[in-house]
């Protein structure tokens, strides 16, 4: 499922859960900084699974699949997280200030786990709440400096140093994640997905859904609406995107788009023109 931004250019939200529900794995079309605060999760970002200490910054580029998986529902689930406009990003500065998602995606690093670099990023965010709740001359602009500041923050931390690949993930789902992402736009069972891998595929439907929070295929539908929508980003017929993306026929995918993003495979081609 999508979620959607309220504002146009950047929201930032500081959310306290005690008992919260179960996230399904997700993705949307901004970028989004999530400063973990406190609590007991793990949390997926594509194909890794992050074991979150307080403190901990994740970075989710635009149309990643991610989810949190609460550990213990009893621990408050503190973060504040920072949602960006891709479009508003390229406007604010000849300083490409998407650099860190592009670092991250580099090196499919997207934890940064460094308590002053958090320290920092989360006085800013909360800065941002404040002006936005605040009637003062010049309250937005002070906003908006506060999250320039934030990615500036993020991209000179990228830059200087070499960030490492912290995720946990067993061999056996690498491996599928990576086998899935070379045949997403064939037929995938998943005898084929086990064959491959050499592994009893109920052993590895189990694994898979345990690591990943979906079952294989629900992942592999996932993975090719979100190819299918960025083909309609690139202008690409209705007819062409469905048959490239690995769909049977028409009326599936149409329910499978609707389903997942809200918004009718037309109606989002629609949209993307009228940008």
């Amino acid at each position: 499922s999508s979620q959607l931004m309220s504002k146009k250019d950047f929201e930032v939200n500081l959310y306290r859960d005690k008992y919260f529900k179960t996230v399904e794995m997700h993705s949307h079309d901004f970028y989004e900084v999530y400063c973990f605060i406190g609590g007991a999760v793990d949390y997926i970002v594509e194909d890794g699974l992050y074991r979150l200490q307080a403190g901990d910054v994740l970075l989710i580029p635009p149309n990643y699949l991610h989810q949190p998986n609460v550990k213990d529902g009893s621990k408050s689930y503190d973060r504040i997280v920072l949602w960006i406009n891709p479009a508003y990003v390229k406007r604010l500065s000849s300083t490409d200030l998407a650099t860190c998602f592009q670092k991250a995606k580099e090196k499919g690093a997207y934890l940064v786990r460094n308590s002053a670099l958090s320290d920092k990023l989360v006085t800013e965010l909360i800065a941002v709440i404040e002006n936005e709740n605040s009637n003062s001359f010049g309250a937005d602009l002070t906003a908006e400096n506060h999250v320039i500041t934030a990615l500036t923050l993020l991209g000179a931390h990228y830059l200087k140093n070499r960030q490492a690949k912290q995720a946990e993930q067993s061999e056996i789902i690498s491996r599928a994640i990576e086998y899935i992402s070379e045949h997403l736009t064939e037929p995938i069972t998943l005898d084929d997905i086990s064959n491959a891998l050499y592994t009893n595929k109920y052993y590895f439907a189990h694994l898979f859904k345990e690591e990943t929070g979906v079952s294989p295929h629900s992942y592999i539908l996932k993975k090719r609406l979100l190819m299918s929508k960025e083909l309609i980003e690139q202008g690409l017929s209705i007819t062409d995107v469905y048959v490239r993306c690995g769909f049977s026929d028409y009326t599936h995918f149409f329910r499978a788009f609707k389903k997942e993003f809200d918004l009718t495979p037309k109606q989002y081609f629609h949209l993307m023109k009228a940008i």
